[in-house]
């Protein structure tokens, strides 16, 4: 396409679901705002739940579709496309790759493939997710993945792909709500002195292992009555899970649901934990994971993936196995009866946070990666 503006990033994604994967793209957005790009969002959907969006100063285009995959989204992102002139065409997700790798070779426009974001294990042709990064990864001139973990798991063309870690801001950590409010809030005003606060921020669905955690959760509650759990975030598995828990401790292993301040409520965890349901799901390098290690928290979570990128035995945190409550157990009250561990642990994560993970060294990797393609042109 005549006329691109090298300075134009278009970025497709499905929605903005509270995921990960979505705020790792809106740091990005962030950063490259920071350096002067212009940026063009575009959603195959109008579902917003990161309303922050809105006060970004960004070109945000919803595409409403009846179905996945269907001519009008597809002619609509034409007319995007030959109205905005982006250097690069930059797709975050395993539909808007498919989408976006035709239109990029017909407009002869840089195409940065953002399919891989897991690193589920045992991939074959037969799942959908695998069919459709393959099927895109023959139009990509560039595939990113936020895990070495996902590129060995996806196994793209080798000449193609690159791992580029997420990013955070860490502003987002500063003028928290007081923790004292935050505990009032969540846990009522009858909280142990010395109380001990467990907490994972996930959706509750298939993928995340809600299960062992609350059996954890019972199991070191029944124990140390100053231990309470906070189980942050919502789906189809809520209620399922909530009713494993008695009522005798309803009060200490408590579900807040969908919230929008995670950042407050993360503040106030001794301990942040993500456990991984294995069979369904391979964690890419979790955003949860590097919120808890910003705010210098010890982090338990499931072996495997991206997961074994980030998280170090006796470094910064634990891993354990699948479907394993009694190690989460073992590890909790580790920690919970070893504050100086807990506090060493804590801020070993915070300082690789600050040396690999930050916003702007994930900004100016993918920057690289888009001067690179353009010059290339």
């Amino acid at each position: 396409m005549k006329n691109q503006n090298d300075k134009v990033i278009l970025i497709v994604n499905d929605a903005l679901h509270k995921g990960g994967k979505e705020r790792r793209m809106l740091e990005l957005v962030k950063g490259l705002i920071a350096n002067d790009y212009k940026v063009v969002l575009v959603l195959l959907s109008d579902i917003v739940e990161y309303e922050y969006v809105y006060s970004l100063p960004i070109e945000l285009i919803c595409i409403k579709r009846k179905r996945k995959f269907e001519l009008a989204a597809f002619n609509k992102l034409k007319s995007i496309i030959k109205q905005y002139r982006p250097g690069i065409i930059h797709s975050w997700g395993f539909v808007p790759s498919v989408y976006l790798g035709p239109l990029a070779k017909i407009y002869k426009i840089k195409f940065v493939n953002g399919i891989i974001a897991d690193a589920i294990q045992n991939l074959t042709i037969r799942n959908k997710f695998y069919l459709m990064s393959k099927i895109s990864f023959p139009f990509s001139d560039r595939i990113l993945a936020n895990s070495n973990a996902g590129i060995k798991a996806y196994r793209p063309p080798a000449g193609k792909a690159q791992c580029i870690y997420n990013g955070i801001d860490l502003k987002r950590f500063e003028g928290l709500k007081p923790k004292e409010q935050m505990i009032a809030e969540l846990l009522g005003n009858d909280v142990a002195t010395n109380h001990k606060i467990v907490g994972m921020v996930a959706a509750f669905e298939d993928r995340k292992d809600f299960e062992s955690v609350t059996k954890a959760a019972i199991t070191v509650c029944t124990k140390m009555e100053n231990a309470y759990f906070i189980l942050v975030g919502g789906g189809s598995n809520l209620e399922r899970i909530k009713a494993m828990v008695p009522a005798t401790l309803s009060n200490r292993i408590v579900f807040p649901g969908k919230r929008q301040d995670v950042e407050s409520i993360n503040n106030i965890f001794d301990i942040g934990v993500l456990l991984t349901n294995s069979s369904v799901h391979g964690e890419g390098i979790s955003n949860t994971i590097i919120e808890y290690m910003a705010l210098a928290k010890p982090v338990i979570a499931t072996r495997g993936g991206g997961t074994d990128e980030i998280v170090n035995d006796n470094v910064n945190g634990y891993r354990i196995d699948a479907y394993a409550p009694d190690q989460l157990v073992e590890k909790i009250e580790l920690l919970l009866n070893n504050e100086q561990l807990a506090k060493t642990l804590g801020n070993n994560g915070r300082k690789l946070i600050e040396d690999k993970f930050s916003l702007d060294i994930m900004t100016s990797a993918f920057i690289n990666v888009y001067k690179e393609l353009t010059a290339a042109k």
